[in-house]
């Protein structure tokens, strides 16, 4: 039996200091999302499509119509906050998700707030997501397992921002 403690401590350490979470995949329907930057690796590639987008083409109803969400990654985030941009957004029918903003919604709502002006919140959030519906704000908020961002637990943010799209 002295001789198991140690093997039982070992695994107990193990296993509190998992890092990563293991998610499971996003099945729902395919989803279309044009990304502003590079599109991230996910693990759900055969019902993800990605289409790296300018900001102009969210101006263009005709282009935006034809995805299910938009995301904007963290190099554009200070364009994204312009106020041309957050007027698409509150006219809009889809969701805008906004990746690795230490600012929350708030710059991408607020007239008079732009990005570099925002507060930052640090709050653990690794992504942010909006979407007016009858005039009324909508907003989620993504955080990494355990607060560590690797491969596992960022696919797994994204696993759950295709699940919000899909349920709106």
């Amino acid at each position: 039996m002295k001789k198991l403690i140690p093997f039982f401590i070992l695994i107990f350490i193990i296993t509190a200091c998992n890092k990563s979470i293991d998610s499971e995949e996003y099945k729902g329907k395919t989803l279309s999302i044009g990304v502003i930057g590079l599109a991230p690796e996910v693990q759900e590639k055969e019902i993800i499509d990605f289409d790296e987008i300018k900001f102009s083409d969210i101006e263009n109803k005709n282009i935006i119509s034809k995805y299910d969400a938009v995301i904007i990654t963290e190099e554009n985030l200070s364009e994204a906050s312009k106020p041309i941009y957050k007027a698409i957004y509150k006219k809009s029918k889809i969701p805008f998700f906004f990746i690795k903003s230490k600012k929350s919604y708030i710059p991408f709502t607020e007239d008079d707030i732009s990005y570099d002006d925002a507060l930052d919140f640090n709050n653990g959030e690794y992504a942010t997501g909006i979407l007016y519906s009858d005039k009324k704000l909508k907003w989620w908020t993504y955080g990494l397992y355990n607060d560590v961002e690797n491969r596992d637990n960022i696919e797994d943010v994204y696993t759950r921002i295709f699940q919000t799209i899909s349920d709106n």
